[in-house]
């Protein structure tokens, strides 16, 4: 029997993950936006006294009476923790000082650190994938999949991601010691942290037609909208004349620069986005000089979306649906709320949801998402379970793990005739020629080295074999025609 498993992931979703959150190590969608009033202090009077005088009664009665000596800073953070866990909003929560500079970097465009990224895999913390380009952790000659044992002399296991990521991070110019673990061998690494930009745009010209640009925004953090202005003048210079857009699995970021933005796409005066705070209280932001400088993007343009992208990546997708932009592929996630982060003096920051957001026709899409205006799904392959990494599989074994490695094996060109949970004799030859095409010993089992090598050829293939995007490229250029 295989290990029961409460929630399917896709290998797709699964990828999204490594690739978004652990290098920010924030662990939630990123939609932040500073009160343009500062807030007014409360008054005593404004809260009900016998309430806050109970929160007293009960600190003070831990801390006197518990059996062992309280911490009283998690004491109060765990009050404070406590007081937004009430709302029940998940957007909504207190960040400790060490998460709120956290979050402060996930939303900044840089962090301070060595640059892996880094999951847990076995209670340990593993690099996911190579280190950026030029970072320290590249330097040292840091690899994808060595594994962290210790931080500075201390095991990490089970220590969890942003614990172990916390410490890894420090300020530039400080070095950090890792002894990591590669296949057989153990080592120790001395690496001193630096400034590490954070890169939320890519762009480049389509292979096949020249005067497509592509641009793939991957999150809205601070300085997200000056590399995507720098992108549409590269993408310009280089050729292009039509433009693809791609927030699919953006969770969304600092609402100020995805304005500035979705500005360029509108005539000014347009409303790119409305907002409704607690008192049914609203105001809009339309589009106009004061965010784009006069600087349009009046090209042929398609955006593609997913249901990773949220929050600030569904206000972009709305405001270009409004006004005439073909939006492709599934419904968005679904977040029509607005956070901002509150310095709380000595004890870190509240982030709190404020405001709703409305699109320019004034509808809530809160848990409901974006509609797309051509829809097309991603393949069935994707939409799979991972494939569990600490079993191995041979002939003979029955498991949803086998339908999936029996899928991607089929949709990889192997001989395949019938996708089922068995690890049939078929399964093991395909398995064999899979390995030799790999360069892998041809065991005809497939252990943790063929699984891995075998979702990377899969991603590898959609990839190559991207339905969504070739969509978006056949509309952009019948548009530009």
């Amino acid at each position: 029997m295989e290990p029961k498993q409460t929630k399917k992931i896709s290998i797709f979703q699964y990828v999204l993950t490594i690739a978004i959150v652990a290098i920010v190590a924030s662990g939630a969608t990123l939609f932040v936006y500073e009160l343009k009033d500062p807030m007014r202090k409360l008054s005593r009077e404004e809260s009900d006294g016998t309430d806050l005088e109970t929160v007293e009664l009960l600190y003070q009665l831990i801390d006197s009476q518990y059996i062992e000596k309280v911490d009283h800073k998690k004491l109060v953070n765990g009050a404070l923790q406590g007081m937004t866990d009430a709302i029940g909003d998940p957007h909504s929560t207190f960040l400790p000082e060490e998460d709120a500079k956290e979050f402060d970097d996930s939303v900044s465009g840089s962090f301070e650190g060595i640059g892996a990224t880094m999951t847990i895999e076995n209670d340990y913390p593993k690099v996911a994938e190579p280190p950026i380009e030029g970072s320290p952790a590249a330097k040292a000659k840091l690899k994808q999949d060595d594994v962290i044992i210790k931080v500075n002399g201390k095991d990490v296991k089970g220590e969890g991601l942003q614990k172990v990521v916390s410490k890894v991070r420090g300020k530039k110019g400080t070095s950090v010691k890792l002894d990591i673990l590669r296949g057989d061998e153990t080592f120790v690494v001395d690496i001193v942290r630096d400034k590490i930009p954070v890169e939320s745009v890519v762009a480049n010209i389509d292979k096949t037609d020249k005067s497509v640009g592509y641009i793939k925004i991957k999150s809205f953090n601070e300085t997200t909208s000056d590399e995507f202005n720098d992108a549409v003048t590269k993408m310009r210079k280089e050729g292009a004349t039509k433009f693809i857009f791609d927030v699919r699995g953006n969770p969304g970021g600092v609402l100020q620069n995805v304005e500035k933005m979705a500005s360029r796409f509108l005539k000014d005066g347009k409303v790119i986005v409305k907002f409704e705070d607690r008192a049914k209280s609203s105001y809009e932001e339309v589009a106009g000089k004061k965010l784009d400088n006069g600087e349009k993007i009046t090209e042929p343009s398609v955006l593609l979306m997913d249901e990773n992208s949220a929050s600030a990546s569904e206000i972009l997708a709305a405001a270009l649906k409004a006004n005439g932009y073909d939006v492709i592929g599934v419904k968005s996630f679904g977040k029509g709320t607005v956070q901002t982060l509150i310095p709380i003096e000595g004890n870190g920051k509240l982030k709190l949801t404020f405001s709703k957001w409305l699109t320019p026709e004034g509808k809530w899409i809160h848990e409901k998402g974006v509609t797309p205006t051509i829809k097309v799904d991603y393949p069935k392959y994707l939409k799979n379970r991972i494939i569990d990494q600490s079993l191995h599989y041979k002939e003979g074994v029955i498991s949803s793990n086998v339908t999936t490695l029996n899928t991607y094996l089929k949709e990889l060109g192997y001989k395949i005739d019938e996708v089922s949970e068995l690890y049939s004799e078929e399964t093991v030859e395909a398995v064999k020629s899979f390995q030799k095409d790999q360069g892998l010993k041809e065991t005809g089992e497939a252990d943790k080295e063929t699984i891995q090598s075998l979702e990377e050829a899969i991603m590898k293939h959609w990839k190559a074999n991207d339905i969504q995007y070739n969509k978006a490229l056949e509309v952009v250029q019948k548009n530009g025609k």
